[in-house]
């Protein structure tokens, strides 16, 4: 049995994908007519519990409660954008109900909006034992989204439309998330509370009253109470070794070790060629795409964020490091999709830009190289010319670089989800790809409207400080340094972010000041 794991941030981006037309945040969720039976058909959401009674499994005394009660959405489906207009100012959150063609679009009040992650204390959950004593009282964030959807109505949507997630990072814009027609989402999906012998207890949920009355639920459906019986769940030996090893439930940045060279190849020396593309693919077709200049439709607008979890370290080496996560994102319109095709057997790959409108490919550009990456951790094919990190002095000189050259593109970050043609849900675009093993002939790295994609940089990618003389500097984030992707501007691609060096060799430090109001150096959702 494997010791599940709890879901540290709600943060959920899964696989490489395309926009697909019913996939993006223009897209209308279509409401079909006649409700079920024992619904209004005016639309509404209700609390509801899958059964009375509910098997929950413990571990060396810590209980592990799976979703069984669950916000389900009748006759209409519920849309939630949650946007601020700048870093230090508060998030907007509306709530849109659509009902085939007529869409209903209402503000929530300031005071149950929880930043990103839905509604404010909008939920209760409490466990009593048998004797009536509370052993949990907890509040928590309302999220009416989640990955483990239902279908609560025969003529409901046939499958999910929405992120499976609500929240971000401390750099998110936007998110959207919802609930579609005759669909449910889990209340909670990371209930987990320590037991003191009990083999039975009665759990209540239950949405807070300003919320429910935001929501519209009935007062009859506001409440769900179920009993809860308690099984150990490693039995006759215990649990040692279970659950050791695995990742977390969340797609998690990049990292490890990665210092390939960095190859420059300017834009001019890619158009080559008659057909202005440059060395064909292997086998020499063309296809049936006419290469040429993209239109802007089709082109996505690659944005640097600030570094953030920025601290100091000693390398394996011995080496003072300053450490940092950085993320890429694409505010679109389209997609950033990158294929490589080998160059006949060797260990590189010519880069393609593809160009797409309306999930279908209309155009191709020759934009560079992969190189497969042979490392721990790593073990697959890499981009070459895609970002660049530097430390940088008041006068923008260059004091240190990453050792970061190369990067395997995934959307690992909802950064803007209400941009025009941002990609909901990764994963079930249809056309998803990895980043290709060693004998690959073709791999895909893409980046979504309205994701990023975070690295961590940290031992031999993160900065050498051996020269580095105390003071303050800026890390300097630039994507798309050589211009090789086509995109709508490049006015958006450096970032800066202060700090501050201190210390001496072997003990440097760091200081961080907020960016526009944000620190980043607390765990996003903990600051407060």
């Amino acid at each position: 049995m494997v010791r599940p794991r709890t879901r540290t941030r709600q943060l959920v981006s899964a696989g490489i994908g395309l926009v697909a037309a019913a996939l993006v945040v223009t897209t209308t969720v279509t409401a079909n007519s006649g409700p079920a039976s024992g619904t209004t058909g005016k639309g509404t959401l209700k609390l509801v519990a899958a059964t009375d009674t509910v098997e929950v499994e413990a571990w060396e005394g810590i209980a592990y409660v799976q979703p069984s009660v669950w916000l389900a959405a009748y006759d209409a489906a519920f849309e939630f954008r949650a946007r601020h207009a700048a870093y230090d100012e508060p998030v907007k959150l509306t709530k849109t109900v659509i009902r085939g063609k007529k869409r209903t679009t209402t503000t929530a009040p300031a005071a149950i909006v929880d930043g990103m992650k839905g509604f404010k204390d909008g939920l209760r959950v409490t466990l009593k034992n048998k004797s009536g004593n509370v052993i949990l009282d907890d509040t928590r964030p309302l999220c009416p989204g989640g990955y483990d959807r239902q279908r609560v109505q025969t003529d409901g949507a046939t499958g999910p439309v929405y992120p499976e997630f609500c929240g971000g990072n401390w750099f998110t814009k936007g998110v959207l998330y919802g609930i579609e027609r005759g669909m449910a989402v889990p209340t909670v999906s990371d209930l987990e509370f320590e037991t003191k012998g009990e083999t039975r207890l009665t759990m209540t949920m239950s949405v807070s009253a300003p919320v429910a009355d935001f929501l519209g639920l009935p007062k009859a459906s506001r409440t769900a109470k179920q009993e809860l019986v308690i099984v150990d769940g490693c039995p006759e030996g215990g649990c040692e070794g279970e659950g050791e090893g695995e990742g977390m439930g969340v797609m998690a940045a990049h990292g490890a070790d990665d210092h390939g060279a960095r190859t420059v190849v300017p834009r001019e020396t890619l158009e080559g060629g008659e057909n202005a593309r440059g060395p064909l693919p292997l086998g020499g077709a063309l296809g049936s795409i006419k290469p040429g200049k993209p239109k802007k439709d089709t082109l996505p607008d690659l944005v640097s964020v600030p570094a953030w979890q920025i601290s100091t370290a000693v390398d394996e080496q011995g080496v003072d490091r300053l450490n940092f996560a950085a993320n890429e994102w694409n505010a679109g319109p389209a997609p950033m999709i990158v294929e490589g095709f080998r160059r006949g057997t060797t260990p590189v790959m010519d880069a393609y830009q593809m160009f797409y409108r309306d999930g279908k490919q209309v155009g191709v550009k020759r934009t560079g190289t992969m190189e497969f990456h042979e490392a721990p951790e790593h073990n697959h094919w890499h981009f070459l010319d895609f970002a660049k990190y530097e430390l940088v002095d008041a006068k923008d000189k260059v004091v240190s670089t990453s050792g970061k050259q190369s990067w395997c593109l995934v959307p690992t970050d909802p950064v803007d989800l209400t941009v025009p043609g941002a990609t909901l849900r990764p994963s079930q675009t249809g056309l998803q790809s990895a980043c290709g093993e060693k004998s690959a002939l073709w791999l895909r790295e893409s980046l979504p409207s309205g994701w990023g994609d975070t690295y961590d940089q940290s031992q031999t990618q993160a900065f050498d400080l051996t020269k580095v003389k105390n003071g303050t500097y800026r890390i300097k984030v630039t994507v798309n340094p050589d211009g090789n992707l086509y995109e709508t501007t490049r006015s958006n691609n450096v970032s800066y972010r202060t700090v501050i060096i201190g210390g001496k060799a072997g003990a440097r430090t760091v200081k961080v000041p907020p960016y526009q109001g944000v620190d980043t150096e607390t765990w996003w959702g903990e600051e407060e």
